[in-house]
């Protein structure tokens, strides 16, 4: 038998004591947040489906050997101009080279293909010392666990090597702020004892730059 009241009524959205219309601050009605929500899941599940796909894609590829986040460093350039990704490529050169990576003329710190494998091998391990005083990983006198024991001097003498360029900077940036104190005659800067610490001023700069970022 038929239900009189199978004819969904008119106004919609109200259950018990809760009205359908909007409140007077002017949010959504009750409806109008069913059906966001209801369709906001259905979008979310089509999101998930196609991430799915894509995910399966990227799996393929790398498969195929693919470096995904090189394919994606390209992918997100495609747009760029000639002299934009020429200057991106200097830049990253640029700062490849402070690090001591072997880029450019830095490879031949790396030995070549003439070099003894012995050699290299030696060659390598300096370098990362280097790479590694410069950033102030680890100790001198303390090689990584996989450092070859025969390697490990190699390895010290190219940490040292690393520090001494930043301490070098520093001691730099030392004496421009203790020059730029004087100019100013302001001993804000200084120490009890009238010495500017390499530390403070290494603060100072990050604070610069924590505020130019914000």
């Amino acid at each position: 038998m038929a239900n009189d009241n199978d004819e969904y009524p008119e106004v919609q959205g109200t259950i018990g004591s809760i009205p359908n219309e909007p409140p007077a601050n002017g949010l959504p009605s009750h409806d109008e947040i069913r059906m966001a929500a209801n369709e906001q899941v259905q979008w979310n599940l089509k999101r998930k489906a196609l991430n799915d796909q894509i995910s399966a894609f990227r799996k393929g590829l790398k498969a195929k050997g693919h470096i995904l986040g090189k394919l994606d460093d390209e992918v997100r350039k495609l747009e760029w101009s000639p002299e934009e990704y020429k200057a991106d490529r200097v830049a990253s050169d640029h700062y490849a080279e402070a690090m001591a990576q072997p880029v450019g003329t830095q490879l031949e710190l790396y030995g070549t293909e003439a070099t003894p494998d012995p050699v290299r091998t030696q060659l390598k391990w300096r370098q990362l010392g280097v790479k590694h005083g410069i950033a102030g990983i680890g100790w001198a006198n303390e090689p990584p666990e996989d450092c070859p024991f025969d390697c490990a001097q190699s390895y010290g003498e190219g940490h040292e090597e690393g520090q001494g360029t930043v301490r070098r900077a520093f001691q730099t940036r030392l004496e421009e702020a203790k020059a730029t104190a004087a100019a100013a005659g302001d001993d804000d800067g200084d120490d009890d004892d009238g010495q500017i610490d390499i530390e403070d001023v290494a603060n100072d700069d990050a604070e610069i730059e924590q505020g130019e970022a914000a």
